[in-house]
Order: structure tokens, then sequence, then C-alpha cells
């Protein structure tokens, strides 16, 4: 990544420039805005930091010509000009970030590999080629699990070719993607370094051709071949590493979060509270709710939220904020400790759950299931059943099949407990998980029984007089249909929460397509076509609502489901979102299996409406 630093604080650029080409960028660095234009339109950069102070051409008015001629990378102010007006002028300039002076170096690269994530379209950072894994956030790179130790040079060479994966580079795009404008290397230099990153790899088990030349043209990386795939057992793997990484990103603020939390309790006590401390107590204790319910933490977000309604108040009550604090603390170790020791769940079977409390008519479905590819598991009690639903399960569902014995009940003397018990467990079912397909396997095939099991949220009623094979076969669309994967965009400025989605719904299958500037909307939404679409209420340039007001206004888009998010939207919000065509509206944080849900739900809608 080659990265052109503006500044005149020639003491500055030398400490960013030695720091920056620790992290492997390529950096040139100039020191007035003339120099700054020369190279930034002579030279191809991932991104420009720039400061509004300059000699001659001020940053804002350098800014500006550049996007007026149509150079679209990235450009960060880092910039001793603080106040709001500063701020605003620059992102009206065309800025994509703005860091103010003095700064901590820690969060420029944080804010450096955002800006360049999003021109990447890399929103989980690791890049994958066959085997082969780079994480620029450890700058690791390793190979069928084997840790490759690379030098500087071909790092960057190798990471060059994972971001221009599909195309030959020549020698000249090499050297300009590698070296800043005072050096100029051979070409011999370039194979010098093909030559080792192509050791080093064959070393670590790749093919000897991992790297191979272009005859006239170039390099390139070759195409895997299916032994070299990585399998989707690996992709699990691979996709529980990254949300570790982005727990551990959090992980830290949270616990500072925490901590401030534990000082009002300390204030509190002591009767020392002042209001200034219980408003930052009140946003630390909001923005952990937020982090929590990324990662789909419910008890950890509703313990969150109380303390946050407790503090919006005159005064918290100690004994009620402590117990709330501490389970709330516990909630996090335990989530701490789970993550620590992840398992690897991940079958490409669908799963079919069978309530069965006598074990007397799941083994034939079972068995039938197997013929079909359908993998089965047992719960014999309610409580099992709920264990399967939590958001943590290592074996979620994709259906439920029950009994339902009206006959029996009636057999029974009018004894309609069993009954009452399984039509009860139908409604939970329902409540906890409403996209999950509930089966039943009923005795009696009336009318009102199938309209009670509807009114219930139970998905298909099947009789109980027919074979396993089938039933499993009446079954296997419903599996089929709710494992499709299903286009899902989403539109949202919160790069973080965009970096946790494909992740957090990963178990549903869904074809992610992410997008964190509403200004790129129209060319992605048409060429994704997707099947839902999502949209963040308060983004820059263009709004949630209004994105969805032009959807509504053209024939073709009329009706795409659309789901709004907004945090703390007042009614007077949600009943315009909903007046101008939003189907559904959903509060920040978000819970990956309420979204997954409210997205199911959607899509079978129109399914229904289409059929």
């Amino acid at each position: 990544m080659r990265i052109l630093l503006i500044d005149e604080d020639e003491r500055l650029i030398e400490v960013l420039k030695r720091s920056l080409t620790e992290c492997n960028y390529v950096v040139d660095a100039v020191f007035n805005g003339e120099q700054g234009w020369t190279y930034g339109s002579a030279y191809s950069y991932d991104l420009i930091i720039l400061e509004t102070i300059l000699p001659d051409i001020d940053g804002i008015r350098l800014c500006q010509h550049f996007r007026e001629n149509g150079h679209a990378m990235p450009i960060l102010f880092l910039t001793a000009r603080s106040t709001s007006h500063d701020k605003i002028q620059g992102l009206n300039a065309g800025a994509d970030d703005y860091i103010i002076k003095p700064f901590d170096f820690d969060e420029l690269i944080a804010r450096i590999r955002v800006l360049l994530r999003r021109e990447t379209s890399n929103l989980l950072s690791t890049l994958y080629w066959g085997k082969l894994q780079l994480n620029p956030c450890n700058l690791e790179v390793n190979y069928n699990g084997k840790l490759l130790s690379l030098t500087a040079k071909e790092y960057t060479l190798l990471e060059l070719f994972l971001h221009h994966d599909r195309s030959v580079l020549d020698t000249n795009e090499i050297i300009e993607g590698l070296w800043n404008a005072e050096e100029s290397p051979s070409p011999a230099t370039v194979r010098s370094h093909l030559k080792g990153l192509r050791r080093k790899l064959q070393q670590a088990g790749a093919p000897r051709d991992f790297i191979e030349t272009v005859r006239g043209q170039g390099y390139r990386l070759k195409m895997p071949s299916e032994s070299a795939l990585v399998t989707e057992a690996d992709r699990e793997s691979q996709n529980l590493k990254a949300l570790g990484t982005i727990w551990d990103n959090y992980q830290q603020n949270s616990q500072q979060q925490l901590q401030q939390l534990e000082f009002v309790a300390e204030a509190i006590a002591t009767g020392s509270l002042n209001a200034k401390q219980q408003e930052q107590a009140r946003l630390a204790a909001h923005s952990l709710a937020g982090n929590l319910g990324i990662f789909g933490l419910e008890r950890g977000v509703k313990f969150a939220r109380e303390l946050e309604h407790s503090l919006g108040g005159d005064y918290p009550q100690l004994a009620r904020f402590s117990q709330v604090l501490e389970a709330l603390k516990q909630e996090f170790f335990n989530s701490n400790r789970d993550r620590q020791n992840p398992k690897n769940t991940l079958d490409n079977a669908p799963l079919l759950l069978l309530f069965d409390p006598d074990l007397h008519f799941s083994e034939p479905l079972a068995l039938a299931a197997k013929e079909r590819g359908i993998r089965t598991t047992i719960a014999s009690h309610p409580q099992q059943i709920r264990s399967f639903l939590t958001p943590h399960s290592p074996q979620f569902p994709d259906a439920i099949l029950l009994e339902l014995s009206f006959l029996e009940s009636r057999q029974m003397g009018g004894n309609y407990q069993i009954l009452a018990t399984q039509l009860s467990i139908i409604s939970e079912i329902a409540l906890r998980s409403p996209s999950l397909p509930i089966i039943t396997l009923a005795d009696r095939d009336g009318f009102g029984d199938r309209l009670d099991v509807a009114r219930r949220g139970g998905r298909l009623f099947l009789r109980k007089s027919a074979k396993p094979e089938e039933a499993i076969a009446a079954i296997l669309p419903v599996l089929q249909r709710f494992r499709a994967e299903y286009k899902v965009m989403i539109v949202d400025d919160d790069i973080e929460l965009l970096k946790a989605m494909p992740l957090l719904l990963h178990p549903w299958r869904f074809k992610l397509t992410t997008l964190d500037d509403p200004r790129q909307f129209w060319d992605v939404l048409r060429a994704i076509v997707p099947d839902v679409l999502i949209l963040d209420l308060e983004m820059p340039y263009i709004s949630g609502i209004e994105l969805c007001q032009v959807l509504r206004a053209h024939p073709n888009w009329q009706h795409l489901p659309i789901l709004l998010l907004g945090i703390n939207a007042d009614s007077e919000t949600k009943n315009r979102a909903f007046a101008i065509g939003v189907d559904d509206f959903l509060g920040k944080p978000i819970l990956g299996r309420e979204l997954a849900d409210r997205i199911l739900n959607r899509i079978e809608r129109v399914q229904r409406r289409i059929g």
C-alpha cells in the first residue's frame, strides 16, 4: 500500500515516514501543496495524508483540486486546526477523515486501515488465496497454518499480489507499488525479491508456481487447484478467528467503560457523584450496550441498558446499580472465556431438531433423514430445546419437528395436559426464534387443528400416518428454502458494524454486500439486485429515509423489502419511515439472531406474495 504525506513539518514527516514504513507501507513525503499536487497526480497512491496549513496551496484547496480532477483515493486530514468549522470544511472539500494534532499513532494506523479497507472492500482485513492467509493487522502470513518469515519487501510484494489477485502485474507496476519516488530499483531487484518470496512459499508447502510468470507480460497469483482450496470447515475456523480479532479490538474499550461504571458505583456509595460523571457514565453504558449487541450478547445488552436507564434519572440507587454492574461484569467474563475456546461446528448438511420426550418416534425419522443428507439431533425435554436456541448454541437447528397428540389426549379421558404442553412449546419456539421453521407431526388433521398450530407459529403441518420417508420428503423443501443464500445489502457508515456483520450473520448463509458510502448506493444496488436491503437511518450525504423514498418512487424497486436501522428514533421518525415505505425498523444495537429473523420474515412475505 502506497501513501503520500503532505506537511511542512519536516520533523513530523520524518517520524511518520519511519513509523509507517515499519508498518510495511510505501511512503512518499513532500512539504508543500505544489509538490503534493505533482506527486499525487503523477503516481498512484492508496491514501493521501494532508495538512490543511501549507505554505503555498492550502490543504483544503488541494483536496478540492484532487476531487475536481477525478482522483478518488482516500484523503485524511492530519492537522492542528480543531474547530467544528474546520472539520466541516475539510470533509466538505472531499476528505474521508479528519484527525487533530497532537494525535495517537495507534489511532492514526487504525484510521488508515479503515480507509484502505473501504477501498479494497475487504471488511475482514485478512486476505486469502487458497491456503494462504495474510493478516494486515498483525503483519502475519501463513500457508496452511505454517507461519512465514518474510522481509518487509517480500510482505508488501505478496500483499500487492493479493490486492490484485486476478491481474498480471508487470515490473513497473510492482516497482511503483513497493518503492517510493526517491528509490530507483532495477528489474533485477524485483526478480530477486520474487525469487526469495517464492522460495519461502515453497518451503511452507505452496506449489512451485504459486506466483507464476506470464511470459512477456509480468507476474500473477496462480488460481488454486481444488486440493488447495480452503474447505468450508477451514473457512468457518478462519471466521471464528476473525470474529475473535474484532472482539479483541472491542475488549480494551469495553473494559475501560466497565472501569468507568465501577468508579461511578464508588461515587454513588460515597455520595460524591456529580452530573458530569453521571452523564459520562451513561454514555459509557450506552456504548457498551452497542458493543455487546454487535456480538449477540443479549444478556450483556440488557444489563448495560438497565445501567444506562438508571444513570438517566436523578440519582441511581446503589444497591440495584451495583447488582446489575456485577451481573454485567460476569457476562463479559463469560464471553471472554467462551471466545478463548471457540468450537468449529460447521456442517453443510441441514440440522433437524426432533422433540421426542418418550423417544418413540424419532429413530425411524432420523434414519430416513440421514438417507436424504439431513442431520438430526433429539431433545427429550423443553429445556434442551431452549439450550439449542441460545445465541451461541454450537448446533442451532435449521428446523424443529415435534409431535401433536390430539386423539391421544381425548382417549385419555380428556386429559389435555400433554397436548397443552406440546402447543405451548410451539408458541415458545416461535417467540424465541420467529424465522425458525416449526414442523408438526399430528395424529389428527382438522381445520381447527391446523388453525391453532398456525396461530402459534407452526410452519408445516403433517399427518402422523405418513411414512418416515414421506415425512422427510415433505420437510426437505422447507429446509432447503430456509438455507437458501439470499442476497442482503447493508448500507451503514459504521465501519465496525459492517466488519462484524459477515461473521454474525454467517450461520444463516446470507450473501452479504456491505457499503459504507451512500453516494455509491445506486451503482451497487443495480449490480447486486439484493433480496433485502438494510439502511442506516442517519448517514453522511444521504439518509436511509431518503434512499427509501427514491426506491419507492421507482417501478423496479417498489417491492424490495427495506429494513431501517436507527438509534433512539422517536415515534415521529418511525411513523415517517413507515409512511414512505419502510417495511421494518430495528433499533441499535443489533442482535444477530433478531436481524436474521427480520430478514427471513421479509423474504418469506415476498415469496408468499409472488407464489
